[in-house]
């Protein structure tokens, strides 16, 4: 289909163009069979310039950076054809062209050479032009599909070190036989349909990432000691917002693998407030006082890399250490609704 619309086009430009060429030379004339056929012969050569330096000098030469040898096969050409063509000129449209004093004079040879380079500029500049914008788009759509693969491998290793650290839990649970690992199992198989089936698109709705915390929390609550305090505290409202999938659980997941129980225990302290144009998620947890916490792992880290994929320019994120509690902080900038 754009190959056939390309043809029309440029069958269209060379029908006007010459067009313009016959009115400019004989409009004020009558119009007679060798007039038409002066200005189709003429149009015949300019085409085949065009197109010869289009498909044969520029893929031979100017694509493979020859630049001179490029040059030396314009001018033989444009050469060739003006030598080619003052006698057919000379001897058929004399009539019509009575400037023609000699059948080789230098001006009429310059004439055809320099219209001729005008031709090569128009063809060169269109080539170059279209290749240029061919490669640009071809770059795109490569650019968007290495981003695609890195989104997907980035969402590979999260989900598998999510479920890797759940199925330890229901084991525990399990080898224990807590008569609550029936409802262990049922927790993760809603964790596992989220994951499998909401999380491959590119925009969930909030209330579903929500829900899918509340089920998370639900679990973890299984193997927690029943004073560890647990608190996920939500402000605004949740309809209509849509986010990246599990970017929001990868910080409450790391707040569970990290949080301890100390004298000084602070828990587990969730906080979501949901604005008109961004949200803002914080969580708070115990931590090691005799082991230097790292800013990394895989889980944040992979976090990073998403939020800088996807939210480039639109996102805070944040790490805090202080007196044995964690702070990580993120505030995330919704996507404009395209429609």
């Amino acid at each position: 289909m754009r190959k056939r619309y390309t043809v029309t086009i440029h069958v269209a430009v060379w029908a006007l163009f010459g067009a313009w060429v016959f009115y400019f030379l004989y409009g004020n004339s009558a119009l007679s069979f060798g007039k038409v056929m002066d200005v189709l012969i003429g149009m015949t050569i300019n085409i085949f310039i065009f197109y010869f330096n289009w498909y044969v000098l520029i893929p031979r030469y100017l694509a493979r950076n020859h630049i001179l040898l490029y040059i030396a096969a314009v001018l033989t050409t444009l050469v060739a054809i003006a030598v080619l063509r003052a006698p057919l000129d000379f001897y058929l449209f004399r009539e019509f062209n009575r400037e023609m004093i000699s059948l080789y004079s230098s001006e009429r040879i310059i004439q055809y050479i320099m219209g001729g380079l005008v031709l090569i500029f128009i063809s060169s500049a269109l080539k170059v032009t279209g290749n240029y914008i061919r490669n640009e788009r071809r770059n795109k759509e490569l650019e968007t599909q290495k981003l695609t693969a890195e989104l997907a491998f980035l969402k590979s290793q999260v989900n598998p070190h999510f479920l890797f650290n759940t199925l330890n839990n229901i084991y525990s649970l399990a080898y224990k036989q807590h008569p609550e690992t029936p409802d262990a199992i049922m927790k993760l198989s809603l964790l596992m349909r989220y994951m499998l089936y909401e999380s491959n698109d590119a925009l969930v709705s909030l209330e579903k990432e929500v829900d899918h915390i509340h089920n998370f929390i639900d679990l973890q609550k299984l193997r927690l000691r029943e004073q560890t305090s647990i608190k996920f505290n939500i402000q605004g409202k949740l309809e209509g917002k849509q986010i990246a999938p599990m970017l929001l659980m990868t910080l409450v997941e790391n707040a569970f693998k990290h949080g301890l129980v100390s004298k000084n225990e602070v828990g587990i302290i969730l906080n979501l407030v949901v604005q008109d144009d961004a949200l803002l998620f914080s969580t708070i947890n115990n931590t090691s006082q005799h082991k230097k916490r790292e800013f990394g792992g895989i889980g944040l880290e992979n976090l990073k890399r998403r939020l800088n994929l996807l939210y480039d320019k639109r996102h805070e994120l944040t790490f805090e250490e202080k007196e044995g509690t964690f702070y990580a902080t993120l505030k995330l900038y919704f996507k404009p609704k395209t429609r």
